[in-house]
């Protein structure tokens, strides 16, 4: 338990805003459902914005966690590297069982026909693979991971406010509801704080893996 209260101390400030974050978005899904909230998160729609977040998102794709993973194999980052894709596969393998226990519409088809007019042609999905947001997921455990090895712990804000603008943007792109990315956010942070937590204590003899 010293391994673990030694990664939240190192981490405070990160996992604090995260926590503030995670509350603020939980009391706003209470007081107004999932779908109100996805109303008042996507009231309006602008070219510019459809443009940054169409982009923007592929943040949260597993291809990115793999670039950044690649990178950190050519700087012989050993260890994050290794403990970044243990997390990120495990988060993955997580996010895409309770899809398909869940099996949760996407807004588009949740949202009855005329009922909500911001979908983007050609970008926001149909389906029912809604809960949780795996892009949101798959950006947590990295910002969090990436926050855990940073040196300067002041970028850790950095991290997570990428991280969270992630996050609405799938919002904001018609794909997921709150309680989809909140969900994602979450299985993110504890899957990577966990595999920390499993790497200093299981392996601490191999130095190449700290």
């Amino acid at each position: 338990m010293n391994k673990l209260r030694s990664i939240i101390a190192g981490n405070r400030n990160f996992l604090l805003c995260y926590g503030f974050f995670f509350l603020a978005g939980l009391i706003f899904l209470l007081t107004e459902g999932k779908a109100g909230t996805f109303r008042y998160l996507n009231p309006y729609h602008y070219t510019l914005l459809d443009a940054f977040f169409i982009r923007f998102t592929w943040l949260g794709d597993g291809w990115f966690a793999v670039g950044v993973i690649v990178l950190l194999l050519i700087l012989r980052r050993w260890g994050q590297a290794c403990q970044i894709l243990t997390a990120f596969l495990l988060s993955a393998l997580l996010a895409q069982i309770l899809k398909n226990i869940f099996s949760m519409p996407r807004p588009r088809e949740f949202f009855p026909p005329g009922e909500y007019l911001y979908f983007i042609p050609g970008i926001t999905l149909n389906g029912h693979a809604s809960f949780p947001s795996g892009h949101s997921t798959s950006i947590f455990v990295l910002a969090t991971m990436l926050a855990i090895f940073e040196p300067n712990k002041r970028l850790n804000i950095f991290y997570l406010l990428v991280a969270v603008a992630v996050g609405y943007s799938r919002i904001y792109l018609g794909q997921h509801f709150l309680p989809d990315v909140l969900t994602g956010s979450f299985l993110g942070v504890m899957t990577a704080i966990g595999i920390r937590w499993l790497f200093l204590q299981k392996f601490n003899k191999y130095a190449f893996l700290q």
